[in-house]
């Protein structure tokens, strides 16, 4: 699990304290806004259990440009899975996105990008806001399960519940509530894979920043239901969700400071570690080649363990908070289905052995197969280079 315990276990250490404060989104230009979060969900159809597993999404937006109502963000939306006996999430989906996030909370997202999914939440009324006061503000919710883009214009009613001193930060508890109940029948006739009807509510807690005016956590209780009717009965598709959202700001890494980074690890690595270290868009690459494992094999090494765990003091301390991405690589050589899965495995095995070190679980792990190589595969030189497992620290 992350290293923070769940946000509202804190409330009741904290007194709540009684004042009002002007609330507003605040994104300066640089900054990347990092929100991981992580739901824990039952799936039944017609009330009975089919399956329990987890669900992440990571959530970077950096502001490009900022203006006097709001800040224009851009950045990724990652999906991850992990299913109940599974260790570490698997990458599942990513997509990309560019929109403007008012002052008020309110998301202008161009037509062409589905993400963010569920958009103005919190949004803040134009004036200060004191304990126990209320307000309702719209929300948007969009699906891109069917045939077709649903999108759900809701509302969601808000409630300021205190203000809290946790861990020195005057906090401020929002409580707030939206419900679905939206009949889709003579859509369906157009679309014959959508639901007639959707139905849901969203109970949650929002933990804001007062003084620098950003999001730190959420708490959500989430259940939305898909009813479809064929023949007279109705069969139901249900989620029910608990979901946990934390939240940071990072400002920039600078290139030369990457780069000495890249240098500093490269020191503390045996010389014969078999790991490279280099550096791309999203952070520092330490790249793991084949030498590491035994033959078409995902077993690691003894000898490999041992270089890992040298990879986890790096990373406890030098990046203790930074998303951990482990992917892996075949050649081309082989059946497509093989190298997908011999891929998948090494990294696997490589997040797994990781995450029993670094200490928290922001940690995911994908397999490539031979669709991202660093060189040709004509000769078995460019073919040993592109098999390999990198493991990426993200900074930016």
């Amino acid at each position: 699990m992350l290293k923070k315990p769940f946000l509202f276990l804190l409330i009741a250490a904290f007194p709540i304290l009684s004042f009002s404060a002007d609330f507003h989104w605040n994104l300066n230009k640089d900054d990347r806004l990092e929100l991981v979060k992580t739901a824990k969900i039952n799936f039944l159809i017609n009330n009975t259990l089919q399956r329990i597993y987890e669900e992440r999404n990571i959530i970077d937006l950096t502001c490009y440009d900022k203006k006097e109502d709001g800040s224009f963000v851009k950045g990724g939306f990652s999906v991850f899975t992990r299913e109940h006996d599974e260790k570490v999430f698997r990458l599942t989906d990513k997509k990309l996105s560019d929109f403007e996030i008012h002052k008020n909370g309110k998301y202008s997202v161009p037509d062409k990008y589905l993400m963010p999914n569920l958009r103005h939440i919190p949004m803040f009324p134009d004036k200060e806001i004191a304990e126990g006061d209320e307000w309702t503000a719209p929300v948007e919710l969009y699906l891109d399960n069917f045939s077709v883009e649903l999108g759900l214009l809701l509302s969601a009613k808000y409630r300021l519940k205190g203000f809290a001193d946790m861990e020195g930060v005057k906090t401020a508890i929002i409580e707030y509530t939206f419900v679905i109940n939206k009949d889709l029948s003579e859509k369906k006739i157009k679309h014959p894979d959508i639901p007639n009807k959707i139905v849901g509510e969203n109970t949650g807690i929002i933990y804001w920043d007062t003084a620098k005016n950003q999001v730190i956590g959420m708490n959500d209780k989430y259940r939305i239901i898909f009813a479809f009717l064929n023949r007279g009965s109705v069969t139901t598709y249900e989620f029910r969700m608990n979901i946990d959202t934390e939240s940071k700001v990072y400002r920039p890494v600078a290139e030369n400071d990457k780069d000495k980074d890249k240098e500093e690890i490269k020191k503390e690595l045996p010389e014969d570690s078999g790991i490279t270290v280099e550096s791309n868009d999203t952070g520092i690459v330490l790249r793991m080649g084949e030498v590491l494992f035994d033959f078409d094999s995902a077993k690691l090494k003894s000898e490999t363990q041992e270089t890992l765990k040298k990879v986890i003091d790096i990373i406890k301390k030098k990046y203790p908070d930074r998303e951990i991405i482990v992917e892996g690589h075949t050649d081309s050589t082989g059946t497509r289905g093989y190298n997908m899965k011999l891929s998948e495995n090494r990294a696997n095995n490589v997040a797994e052995f990781l995450k029993g070190g670094v200490g928290h679980d922001k940690l995911s792990y994908k397999g490539y197969g031979p669709d991202r190589p660093i060189n040709g595969n004509r000769t078995e030189t460019e073919r040993r280079q592109n098999r390999r497992v990198d493991i990426t620290i993200k900074l930016k």
